[in-house]
């Protein structure tokens, strides 16, 4: 699949920051709180779409690392996948349709940062 603009990381670029990443994703994966302000919720979005436009590259390279049948490169590509579908779907109109975009996102994220860690050998971090 074409690379829908994300450009081609770097050895000079700095790695993602999953901490900020992962707390995003965390914000809006925790069931106990309550449906956000739609303004609020649009803000988010932007934020979870550029965090999965800025992560989907380097998950890529990562995988593409990898023998070509190893289950963790089919894995990660699949989630890229998966992630570039997500892109591409619209929020909706209401704030619980709208919520659960942003929420479908979030876990897109959270799926992708678990994919870096592996294929890198990044510790793994959760927020608090």
């Amino acid at each position: 699949m074409a690379n829908l603009g994300t450009p081609r990381a770097t050895p000079d670029d700095p790695p993602p920051d999953l901490v900020s990443m992962r707390t995003a994703a965390a914000e809006l994966l925790d069931e106990g709180t309550p449906l956000p302000r739609f303004d609020d919720l649009d803000e988010t979005t932007a934020r979870l779409r550029g965090h999965l436009q800025v992560l989907i590259r380097p998950v890529e390279d990562a995988a593409r690392a990898l023998p070509e049948h190893d289950g963790g490169r089919i894995r990660a590509q699949l989630s890229v996948e998966s992630a570039r579908v997500r892109l591409a779907t619209s929020p909706g109109t209401g704030l619980v349709s709208a919520t659960r975009h942003a929420q479908s996102l979030a876990r897109e994220l959270t799926w992708l940062c678990d994919h870096y860690e592996t294929l890198t050998g990044t510790p793994t971090v959760e927020p608090s």
